[in-house]
């Protein structure tokens, strides 16, 4: 399949980062203890919206991003290629 030079990927898709994660993770990235993350979690007033799945919590990466202040934005390819060339060194023509 071949793409088109204007199609963009996701930041976190980019660098293949998980849609979800656990609530000790996004807890870890709040600066907030675990105690503190699973009460919050249970009572409903978790910095960023909180979904059960089993017997766990989780939270959309997209989610946890915004509660950081941390805008996900989308990459165009023609960017990714230009970045890789000026790391390797090639002249950017």
């Amino acid at each position: 399949m071949k793409r088109h030079r204007d199609e963009s990927v996701a930041f976190s898709a980019l660098f293949g980062l998980p849609a979800e994660v656990g609530l000790r993770t996004a807890a870890e990235a709040l600066n907030l203890s675990p105690t503190t993350a699973y009460r919050r979690a249970r009572n409903g007033d978790f910095p960023c919206r909180v979904r059960r799945a089993g017997r766990r919590y989780v939270v959309r990466l997209s989610d946890l991003m915004r509660a950081l202040g941390i805008q996900e934005v989308r990459v165009r390819y023609d960017d990714i290629e230009a970045g890789a060339r000026f790391a390797s060194g090639e002249a950017d023509t």
